[in-house]
């Protein structure tokens, strides 16, 4: 079908970039200082104020929180705003 050549042409659709690597980083260590805090809570809460364990709780609960985030920014782009 002939199009008029006094409209002007269709407007495509723009899609939204991705977040920056800044905020990507930035989610990442949130989640994980978070984390990290609240295992060394639980470790002091668990053994009292035991160095080894307590440390081991922040280290495992900062890399539960940093894959937590990870994951949290991988699905960001596929959620829908409306």
């Amino acid at each position: 079908m002939p199009s008029s050549r006094r409209r002007p042409g269709q407007h495509h659709y723009a899609k939204n970039p991705p977040s920056p690597p800044k905020e990507r980083t930035d989610g990442r260590t949130f989640w994980a200082i978070m984390m990290g805090v609240f295992g060394l809570i639980i470790a002091y809460f668990a053994t009292g104020n035991n160095a080894v364990v307590l440390a081991i709780g922040a280290i495992v609960g900062a890399l539960a929180g940093y894959f937590i985030g990870k994951s949290m920014e991988k699905e960001a782009p596929h959620k829908v705003h409306k």
